[in-house]
């Protein structure tokens, strides 16, 4: 699956946050981690952990499904990282460009820029804010730096 432009994902990353309470939210950008997890990056929520990787719509079936599944095992080793259940670990697939997309294969769920926010807050509550805020600094601490980049 074809890497997105450090740019592209970040105009991603905008576009989540500004929907989003940002009292309630937290995103770790993992991209320059030495030791972070195999995607985007990482927003912990009252649903839980969503790990992120932003991907071409138009990519090939045989390269989606790749992604697909490398997701849903670094959404495994996130979990162990966050301190969090597995069920609480949400691998998801951001398309690029304006459409709406909401689908879920391979237990990933698959969305649209355009619907991100959407999809990030429509599953139900599952984390406490001090559950939100634990989870958070366990992934920071897992990292090389034992920080990572937070944005709020």
């Amino acid at each position: 699956m074809a890497q997105l432009a450090p740019a592209e994902v970040d105009v991603v990353i905008e576009r989540a946050l500004a929907d989003l309470p940002c009292d309630d939210w937290q995103v770790i950008d993992t991209r320059r981690e030495l030791r972070s997890p195999r995607a985007d990056f990482v927003v912990v929520g009252p649903p839980g952990v969503f790990v992120i990787a932003c991907g071409r719509r138009h990519d090939k079936e045989r390269a989606r499904a790749k992604e697909l599944m490398r997701l849903l095992e670094t959404a495994h080793q996130v979990a162990d990282a966050a301190g969090v259940r597995r069920d609480e670990v949400h691998p998801l697939l951001c398309l690029t460009g304006d459409q709406a997309e909401d689908s879920w294969s391979r237990g990933v769920t698959v969305c649209g820029i355009v619907n991100l926010a959407d999809t990030l807050v429509f599953k139900r509550d599952r984390l406490t804010r001090d559950e939100v805020a634990a989870a958070a600094t366990a992934m920071g601490r897992s990292m090389s730096d034992g920080g990572g980049k937070h944005r709020a």
